[in-house]
């Protein structure tokens, strides 16, 4: 809980604290499976309107059908800078996650994880503070080049595998305590209506629905 405690007090970090704080969390990622059975998945997203921020979190099975839904308003303290992302969004979905009364085996946060000019984008900072296995969906690409390797669309950076784009503009990255083998299949498996896994688009519908509640 003290580490947990700690790794969540972000508000008054500086740019360079924050690049700091991302090179010495990147080494505690982990890119191994550290489960053998998905069945229930959870899908978190932010919506903004000026300061106004939603976050949903959505927990659905591998059949689409919806589980759960927890939402959080907030008021945004950062602005968007390019590679720091977590400083905005990171506490928004932690608190819609903390909200839900049910368990998931494996989350798919909309933003990048390892496919991250540090190799740490905010799914690996909230893989890490939850423990949970974690999966990046992006849809752009932020960084690196994209190679077909043996059938496969790699996203390459400084000679190394950081990722891949599963359909046109969605790139899936590892979080923490996931291979990106079984994170692209569990993304795949879930992209339904639409080019995002089903969680993530529901998540999405689901901040965007509250915050037009607030505006």
């Amino acid at each position: 809980m003290e580490r947990a405690a700690c790794l969540l007090d972000i508000e008054s970090l500086t740019y360079e604290e924050a690049v700091e704080l991302q090179l010495k969390m990147a080494s505690m990622v982990s890119e191994y499976d550290f489960s053998k059975k998905y069945e229930l998945f959870c899908g978190v997203d932010v919506a903004y309107s000026n300061q106004h921020a939603v976050a949903a979190a959505v927990v659905q099975d591998e059949y689409g059908k919806v589980v759960e839904v927890s939402k959080c308003r907030y008021m945004i303290r950062h602005a968007y800078i390019p590679g720091l992302l977590f400083l905005r969004e990171v506490l928004p979905m932690l608190n819609a996650i903390k909200g839900l009364k049910n368990d998931f085996d494996a989350l798919l946060v909309d933003g990048n994880g390892r496919l991250h000019p540090r190799k740490f984008g905010i799914a690996c900072y909230v893989g890490i503070v939850l423990d949970k296995p974690t999966i990046g969906v992006a849809k752009k690409l932020l960084c690196g080049q994209v190679k077909t390797v043996n059938g496969r669309r790699v996203v390459i950076l400084d000679g190394e595998v950081v990722g891949e784009e599963v359909i046109k503009n969605v790139y899936v990255s590892i979080g923490h305590k996931i291979s990106l083998s079984t994170a692209v299949e569990i993304v795949k498996k879930l992209i339904r209506n639409g080019r995002l896994p089903s969680p993530i688009l529901v998540a999405h519908r689901v901040a965007n629905e509250e915050l037009r509640q607030i505006k």
